[in-house]
């Protein structure tokens, strides 16, 4: 008899470890069109630079599409800057036909290294997506 109770735990346990594994794959939710970092081949963007009337240098972007930003990162790994400019207004859309001021840095010269971390989501599907922009500086 006791044999039998120990098959039968056994069953159970794995019966209730197999029923487990299944709530929990069914259980993860579908995120639909949230996209992880660099997933959506569809958002790009150009960096430009000019050197203002102060001297300080400009960098600009231009999306590859219409596009929503709700945050951007300048960094400059090499003296481990960053600068985060939070969007006020999430849903205003950049258009692809425009080139937007990021903003005017002092101490940049030819040669650096720059990342442009670009966070949003796609008018239309709201598409969440992370895009990062290398730059060297000309």
């Amino acid at each position: 008899m006791k044999g039998n109770k120990n098959k039968v735990a056994r069953f159970l346990i794995t019966i209730l470890t197999g029923a487990i594994m299944l709530a929990a794959a069914s259980g993860c939710s579908n995120n639909g069109n949230v996209l992880g970092p660099n997933q959506n081949s569809n958002v790009t963007f150009s960096i430009t630079q000019e050197v203002s009337q102060t001297g300080s240098m400009q960098f600009m972007f231009k999306p590859g599409t219409d596009i929503k930003i709700s945050q951007l990162i300048s960094k400059f790994p090499a003296e481990q800057f960053a600068d985060t400019l939070i969007f006020g207004n999430p849903n205003y859309v950049y258009s692809k036909d425009t080139t937007y001021i990021i903003n005017r840095y002092v101490n940049v010269y030819a040669g650096q290294h720059w990342i442009f971390d670009f966070t949003g989501t796609v008018p239309g599907s709201n598409s969440q997506y992370n895009t990062s922009i290398n730059y060297t500086v000309q």
